[in-house]
């Protein structure tokens, strides 16, 4: 051998012996990933020791990597992992990798803050990895949810990208599983699985597709072939369904499915089978399986059927189809719900059934709650809960909060969907056998108890929409009011007042979306109830006819016009204070305007007949404080009148009152409050003239003038409007 060669060759192992020592060292003194991890808050990688031979070769032990791409952070484990860098194309800025071997390789995935994208920019290296392969794949978790995937299986992954927000491309992948677990928690949900799983994308940018939208340019298939556990429920004496998952199996799913470009294609399916072990309080036990089936054809088809227990309930079926086959689009999230059509049948108890309250209402003045069985009969067309659809619940507890007040009782609800010019009209009918009336704020201190209340619920359009155009109706009969002090709230305290006796209620009111009344009617009876205004105190029958009509949203105000006041059988409880025998007064209310609270606040131009003017003079004084002529004209017949009435800060005032028959006249104005009544009476008898002024408790007669003095004195309040 020349001398030349023997020194070529001793270069040449001095070059080799060089790169031995600066690659392993790069390898192994801590420089490498130092210099590989420039942004690790994207993507990081470490490992235990590596080794290269040659250049471009490289052999790493205990290899982990780690990475965060939007809201997913991923990592990957391997024992060892080898591979070879072609050289020449890192002069072009590209690091490619041929082939990667990895052995004993498991991930995880994790929730994350999103994480936003690298802006794109010119220049950007290229990673090109033709082939990473495992034949000692372990698995895969995702921690967030507790869901772990393992088995025995092999995988082959490429990939193309441009880093600096350039396009992605992945190559044909595979990867295979055999004896495959899924388990979440404590719970084996697939067990003793083969699972295949291919994947393919095209070359894109982040401007052509991002997220699961790049879903619409993948292809992707599944084959899955697994056991699956049982499911043992047993429904206790309340009664609610109480279930578990069995280990034991029994069950079995098996899919062949392919999504290429946002399509699955013809001839896919997929079936699952799951054994039921059903039990009841009386140690009864039956087997059912529950099966669903999918089959792609011109159409998605997809058929659900959870069979009951005999004799015991808890059944789902249903028939569904979906037009196309499309699943995800390239421009928007999967239209799947205006292509869905079929049917669904439903008995089901469920162990609340307070989800449903959102869904009728969208204000939370109506709610259902507690265990409750519900039986849907559900026509689907087009996405759209279709006519002829059903729904009842034949138990369950109700609360409707209306003006403050809560109504609750055991219901049964019994919905349908009708079809009326062409136009959906959705509507539920929940009646109340037994409910009781209290406070929003007090409710247990119940004031009214009834049966048979009615709430009619009615809407326009589409069901899902059901709660946007809700009107409803409240309608009840006749319910109890045991203590008529329990309506003193809304009463101007001492001004007037219920002392005892008992009544009944109804009421038949137009509620909106949001459970405001918008209309409505109010009854109110009472035989023989005792009563005060101010330190005046008489019992009677009470009659009340209100009609209610909302003039203001933001004030709680409604319109009273035409409502009544009866009064019957009125005596006082004094016999100083008036004449023995029965009084009565009929109460109109021309116009008037009632703001809701607690008290309510009212004012209203008022027409009276009375049986005469007694009980008027006996808010004034005793009926002997007057002079004797006065008391004559007391039963001298019926009279009419006419007030402006005012209800407001604890007060009842009476302005403008004016009282008259064919015998005398009387003009009046009074106020009752904090059990002191102050006003000024003036009354007319053919010549004779009489003036009351009251102030503070202090009674003054006015003989001379009394006409002249009673116009002087200042009103009690403005002029009507």
């Amino acid at each position: 051998m020349s001398k030349g060669l023997r020194r070529l060759g001793w270069i040449l192992v001095g070059l080799y012996a060089v790169y031995l020592l600066a690659a392993n060292l790069f390898l192994n003194a801590g420089f490498g990933p130092g210099l590989i991890n420039r942004k690790p808050e994207r993507f990081r990688m470490e490992w235990a020791h590596g080794l290269s031979l040659y250049p471009g070769q490289v052999v790493l032990w205990q290899a982990q990597f780690h990475g965060h791409a939007r809201r997913i952070q991923w990592s990957a484990q391997a024992d060892k992992l080898s591979g070879r860098i072609a050289l020449l194309p890192l002069l072009r800025r590209e690091l490619q990798v041929p082939s990667t071997w990895a052995e004993q390789v498991r991930g995880s995935l994790a929730l994350a803050h999103e994480l936003a994208p690298a802006e794109p920019r010119p220049g950007g290296w290229v990673l090109r990895f033709d082939r990473i392969a495992t034949e000692s794949l372990r698995g895969v978790r995702w921690d967030d949810y507790e869901l772990d995937v393992a088995g025995a299986g092999k995988a082959e992954f490429g990939l193309w990208k441009q880093l600096r927000g350039g396009a992605l491309e992945i190559f044909p992948s595979r990867a295979q599983l055999q004896q495959a677990r899924l388990r979440h928690g404590d719970v084996e949900w697939l067990q003793q699985a083969a699972l295949e799983v291919v994947f393919t994308l095209p070359r894109h940018t982040r401007e052509q597709a991002a997220g699961w939208h790049r879903l619409a340019l993948a292809t992707l298939g599944l084959q899955l072939d697994g056991a699956l556990p049982a499911f043992a429920v047993h429904m206790d004496e309340e009664p609610r369904w109480r279930g578990a998952v069995r280990n034991a199996g029994g069950g079995r799913v098996q899919a062949q499915l392919v999504l290429h470009q946002g399509v699955l294609q013809h001839g896919g399916r997929m079936e699952l089978l799951l054994p039921l072990q059903a039990s009841d309080a009386a140690g009864r036990h039956w087997t059912q399986q529950a099966r669903l089936d999918l089959h792609v054809a011109d159409t998605i088809n997809l058929k659900l059927d959870m069979p009951p227990p005999p004799a015991g309930s808890g059944r789902i079926a249903a028939e569904l189809r979906i037009a196309g086959r499309e699943l995800i689009p390239h421009d928007k999230a999967p239209p799947l719900l205006p292509r869905l059509s079929g049917l669904v049948d439903l008995q089901w108890r469920f162990d609340s059934l307070a989800w449903l309250g959102p869904v009728l209402a969208k204000a939370q003045w109506l709610q259902l709650d507690g265990a409750g069985e519900v039986n849907a009969h559900v026509l689907v067309d087009a996405g759209r809960i279709a006519a002829g659809s059903r729904l009842s619940i034949p138990d369950v507890a109700v609360q409707a909060d209306v003006q403050g007040q809560r109504f609750t009782g055991r219901a049964r609800a019994d919905g349908r969907v009708d079809s009326e010019n062409g136009e959906l009209r959705p509507r539920v009918d929940i009646g109340i056998s037994q409910f009781q009336v209290a406070g929003v704020q007090t409710p247990q201190q119940a004031m009214v108890r009834g049966r048979d209340l009615k709430l009619e619920l009615r809407s326009t359009g589409r069901v899902i929409e059901f709660r946007d155009s809700l009107r409803a109706r409240l309608l009840f009969e006749r319910a109890d009011v045991p203590d008529l002090r329990a309506l003193n709230p809304f009463l101007p305290g001492a001004a007037l007042r219920f002392l005892g006796g008992r009544g009944q209620l109804g009421g038949d009111l137009q509620l909106d979306a949001v459970g405001k009344v918008g209309t409505g009617k109010l009854a109110i009876q009472a035989r023989q109830a005792q009563l005060a205004a101010n330190d005046l105190e008489f019992a009677g029958d009470v009659t009340v006819a209100a009609k209610v009509s909302r003039v203001d949203l933001v004030r709680d105000e409604f319109v009273l016009d035409g409502s009544t006041l009866g009064l019957r059988k009125v005596k006082v409880s004094d016999p100083e204070r008036a004449t023995a025998g029965d009084w009565w007064a009929d109460i109109r209310f021309d116009r008037g305007r009632l703001q809701w609270g607690a008290p309510l606040r009212i004012d209203a131009d008022a027409s009276v007949r009375m049986s005469d003017i007694s009980l008027l003079l006996a808010l004034y004084s005793r009926h002997k404080d007057f002079p004797r002529w006065v008391p004559r004209l007391l039963d001298k017949g019926e009279v009419t009148a006419s007030t402006r009435a005012a209800v407001k800060d604890g007060a009842v005032t009476l302005e403008d009152l004016e009282v008259s028959n064919n015998r005398f006249d009387v003009k009046a104005r009074l106020r009752l409050a904090q059990r002191k009544a102050e006003g000024d009476l003036f009354l007319r008898w053919a010549k004779l003239g009489l003036g009351l002024e009251l102030k503070q408790g202090e009674r003054k007669f006015h003989l001379l003038k009394a006409a002249e003095w009673f116009e002087r004195q200042p009103r009690l309040l403005p002029a009507s409007r």
